[in-house]
């Protein structure tokens, strides 16, 4: 097997071509069978198999490659030592699903999210002339990210710096690519020129022997013609040298092209690649948004929030046709497929430009219109100051549907839900939520259409079936009745932690704190007599507990994640890591009492 010979860029550079095609075909079975079995992305990352073999093949160890969104790096970690371990993708103390500098030094970044890479490398090229240092940056480009406003400030900023920009063209993002930038690229992607080409191929393909090699001489003539007579307006108009596109998946093609811009251009030059997702496994090239991240099913998978919100959002707009609904580039993920086949013209995918969307609902909501911008706690974070400035100050009644909050488990450091509570909790007007149960979820969605206020409803990927009450003038639920001791539990995950911890344990009251702001300061007055515990999957510092702690003056102790980041691991794993598992929290309480 060649791949378990590959340790370095170096043992790549010894391969023929013949070689390095049959090793494309080993990191794809590699690929399906590991994220096959521990869950991570997968259809990306089969989309740019031969696009990363001759990246590694070309460049040098020096060289530093930036992958933007980062969950297309597989490739490069398998080719660049990490091929004994891979098994251990997205498991505690294993393989990062992103890049991560702390796993390897060709991990040149750390990327999580979209549309980062052209900043980060043109500051490592300016980094690198300052100091009068020799080697290229390279930022991988894909998945969407062109439709981010931070790709477009870097590319205005860039003004001649040498580094590379290689724009993986797969025309989706998680799902298909929106907005006027991508239609300009398809431009390019559909003209008559690549059409002369394919039917030029065909057509010298049926010439026996003399035929390929005629193709393949005309090739190399088409392929300085295309360097000479095709342009992009899209990248013309920041002074990028730009070629392409050319086939992401032609090994020989893409070596030919690499070697041309690491030996030739001295200037910011964009490579346009067009790949396909999935590409090499069936059902992965048929539906690539499904197969966009794969996450092995399991006995115990509990209701899916997406689905609860999916289908409540369709019944409220069915009520009121002023209900729309935003997403960023994951409308599948986030459950609203439904919506938007049954109410096209009230469903808005802006791309991946969470800040956008943020402004964009406001915008809505000051024309009367009841926006939902349904979106990952993680992803959020990136509209903060949209969400203060422009959504509250203004008190609109935007509604934020905060999916995938508290830990991720694989996912990691940069998709952690674990900030929300504290950077909501402190912007004024707005109210936040905290859904434990699916009908909870659905209650809170429902209460929302006749709320006219800033609201952010928080929840887990998965919600208790459990069914809890979620009272409108937003007072707690007690789930048990207890003497000594109330916890107050935050979310779905809390909440069953907290149950399976002192269930039928007379001693202690259990609470769904479904209320974050406000809290409910009736509940908290008849506390003088208990000691109070809060648990949350959040950061300690300005969460739920800090605020409780503030309101009440009898003992109060805090739980939830100290100051710092949460690596992956099972989200068992990571409660355990935190002391957030039932017996951690039944140690707790038992010292207390």
């Amino acid at each position: 097997m060649i791949l378990e010979t590959i340790k370095s860029r170096q043992d790549l550079k010894s391969l023929s071509m013949e070689q390095l095609n049959i090793l494309c075909q080993e990191i794809r079975q590699k690929l399906i069978s590991t994220v096959t079995n521990n869950g991570g992305h997968l259809a990306s990352n089969l989309g740019v198999v031969e696009l990363t073999v001759a990246l590694e093949y070309v460049f040098d160890d020096k060289d530093k490659i930036v992958w933007d969104v980062g969950h297309q790096s597989y490739v490069h970690k398998l080719l660049c030592g990490r091929f004994q371990n891979f098994d251990t993708l997205r498991q505690k103390n294993g393989v990062c699903g992103f890049p991560d500098v702390e796993e390897s030094s060709t991990d040149a970044f750390n990327t999580g999210h979209a549309s980062t890479s052209i900043s980060a490398g043109l500051g490592i090229a300016c980094a690198r002339d300052v100091k009068g240092e020799d080697f290229n940056v390279i930022a991988v480009v894909g998945d969407g990210a062109l439709t981010g406003g931070q790709t477009y400030e870097a590319l205005n900023n860039i003004q001649g710096t040498k580094m590379f920009i290689v724009f993986n063209d797969n025309e989706m993002s998680i799902g298909k690519n929106v907005g006027s930038a991508t239609r300009n690229l398809s431009k390019t992607r559909v003209g008559a020129y690549d059409k002369r080409k394919v039917k030029l191929e065909k057509f010298l393909n049926k010439i026996p022997y003399f035929g390929p090699h005629l193709f393949n001489f005309i090739k190399k003539v088409l392929r300085a013609h295309k360097l000479k007579v095709l342009h992009n307006l899209y990248f013309d108009n920041f002074d990028l040298k730009y070629l392409g596109p050319i086939d992401g998946h032609d090994l020989r093609d893409l070596i030919f092209y690499f070697e041309g811009l690491k030996n030739n251009v001295l200037k910011s030059t964009v490579l346009h690649v067009r790949t396909k997702k999935g590409k090499g496994y069936q059902p992965a090239e048929e539906n690539p948004e499904n197969w966009h991240k794969y996450l092995p099913s399991t006995k115990d998978n509990l209701p899916v929030s997406a689905n609860v919100v999916g289908e409540t959002l369709v019944s409220c707009a069915q009520q009121n046709e002023k209900v729309v609904a935003i997403t960023a580039a994951m409308g599948h993920s986030v459950g609203l497929n439904e919506f938007q086949k049954q109410f096209p013209k009230r469903f808005f995918d802006v791309g991946i430009a969470e800040a956008h969307a943020t402004t964009f609902s406001a915008g809505l909501a000051s024309q009367g219109l009841k926006p939902y911008f349904v979106v990952y706690s993680t992803f959020l974070q990136r509209g903060y100051d949209q969400i203060l400035h422009d959504v509250a100050t203004q008190d609109l009644p935007v509604t934020f549907l905060i999916d995938n909050s508290g830990f991720v488990g694989g996912d990691g450091q940069t998709h952690q839900g674990l900030f929300d509570l504290s950077y909501l909790g402190n912007i004024p007007n707005l109210t936040v939520l905290s859904a434990s149960s699916e009908n909870q979820l659905k209650e809170m969605l429902e209460f929302s259409l006749s709320y006219n206020k800033p609201l952010a409803i928080r929840y887990t990927k998965n919600v208790l079936a459990k069914h809890l009450p979620f009272e409108k003038d937003l007072s707690w639920t007690v789930v048990q009745k207890g003497k000594k001791v109330a916890v107050l539990a935050v979310g779905a995950v809390m909440l069953e932690q907290s149950i399976k911890a002192f269930e039928n344990d007379e001693n202690v009251e259990i609470i769904s704190a479904t209320s974050i702001k406000p809290l409910d300061e009736k509940y908290l007055a008849t506390l003088s007599d208990k000691i109070v515990v809060t648990c949350e999957d959040n950061v300690l510092n300005g969460g739920f507990g800090n605020r409780v702690k503030s309101k009440v003056n009898n003992k109060v102790y805090t739980l939830g994640v100290d100051d710092k980041f949460v690596r992956h691991a099972s989200v068992f794993e990571q409660l355990q890591e935190n002391g957030l598992d039932s017996q951690s929290l039944r140690e707790f309480v038992e010292k207390l009492l």
